[in-house]
């Protein structure tokens, strides 16, 4: 018995376990199964229906984007690229493949091409808020810093303080991390402009600027902050920290003393206090400071570390003095290496 050519077409979809009723549907059937089996996490079913609609109709650029996207969600990345390339091929003026397409790239740490992709598709919907966001963070790995100040800026504008809130913490870690202080600072001073009274961004500009190791300037803005808010504790640090720096020990010492007073616990602010009594050359007293900070497991052992092996030297406890360099050292801080070349070749036992 000869089958029909349309009958062994049937019974080869029956082979590969597609159901043949499938095969009978319209396009538009087939598209909209396909999105309905996606939506319910039913992906093979998806993709059934989508191959179908791909072959019925090859040169519909939305049958081939759906399917790139149901391959997203399957995490078939490279499938998905394959399926967005041929999309755009059909129809470049279609904004959401160069989306999806950045997703696939991005995914697959193709960041120069999801850059570029993320870019056309704002270049076509300049006011899609998730886009200006999606392109903040890859330009921020790219360090692509002129689209992240645009960004920064539109979104800033758009969204508001509880965007701030979110994404300046993110900013500053960045830009602490690859030092590009300068870069920054255009940013925030842009930030200012959108709003020249949120606290936040003058707060981070300050630390940026202290970061730049600019400390006249940085204290010129904390004591212009200070008269709106005197008992800010974030710019009180900062002003104590630009003294320090400045060689105005006494000064830096009175503030240390006033913040201790009402954060007695605070590690970090031990360490602080502790090199700046060093400074006036009061060991005893740097040595108890920097014993407590050491003990409150502050945030930065090894610069305590430090500054306690500095005043036990002082004070002529070489031996513990020594040892306090070997852990310093061992935790990171390479100026300990200095003081142990210079006082501990031998390695004195004496005088503990």
């Amino acid at each position: 018995m000869k089958l029909s050519v349309k009958a062994k077409f049937l019974f080869a979809l029956a082979i590969f376990g597609i159901n043949t009723s499938n095969a009978q549907l319209s396009f538009d059937q087939l598209m909209s199964n396909g999105v309905r089996a996606d939506e319910k996490g039913q992906y093979d079913e998806a993709i059934i229906n989508l191959n179908l609609a791909v072959d019925s109709k090859p040169e519909n650029d939305m049958a081939w984007l759906t399917r790139g996207i149901v391959r997203i969600h399957m995490s078939d990345f490279s499938s998905a690229v394959v399926d967005f390339n041929k999309a755009i091929y059909l129809n470049p003026a279609r904004p959401k493949s160069y989306l999806y397409r950045y997703i696939a790239y991005s995914r697959t740490e193709n960041y120069q091409f999801a850059f570029g992709d993320i870019n056309h598709y704002l270049g076509l919907v300049p006011s899609d808020t998730l886009g200006r966001v999606y392109r903040l963070e890859i330009s921020l790995k790219l360090k692509e810093y002129e689209a992240v100040y645009e960004d920064m800026l539109w979104l800033y504008g758009t969204m508001g303080d509880l965007f701030l809130r979110d994404y300046l913490p993110i900013l500053s870690i960045h830009f602490d991390a690859s030092k590009k202080y300068s870069d920054f600072q255009k940013i925030l001073l842009g930030l200012k402009q959108v709003n020249p009274n949120e606290l936040l961004i003058g707060e981070s500009l300050i630390q940026n600027t202290y970061q730049m190791g600019q400390f006249e300037l940085c204290l010129t803005q904390v004591d212009e902050s200070l008269k709106q808010n005197p008992q800010n504790q974030n710019l009180l640090k900062l002003k104590a920290d630009a003294l320090f720096y400045l060689n105005r020990i006494d000064e830096s010492e009175s503030i240390y003393q006033r913040l201790l007073s009402g954060s007695p616990n605070d590690g970090d602010l031990m360490a602080d206090y502790g090199h700046c009594l060093l400074q006036l050359e009061r060991y005893n007293d740097a040595d108890v400071w920097l014993s407590k900070s050491i003990k409150s497991k502050n945030s930065t052992p090894a610069y305590a570390y430090l500054g306690r092996g500095i005043a036990r030297y002082n004070m002529g406890k070489i031996g513990v003095a020594c040892a306090d360099w070997e852990r310093s050292l061992l935790l990171g801080e390479k100026s300990a290496t200095k003081w142990l070349e210079k006082h501990c070749q031998e390695n004195p036992t004496t005088n503990k």
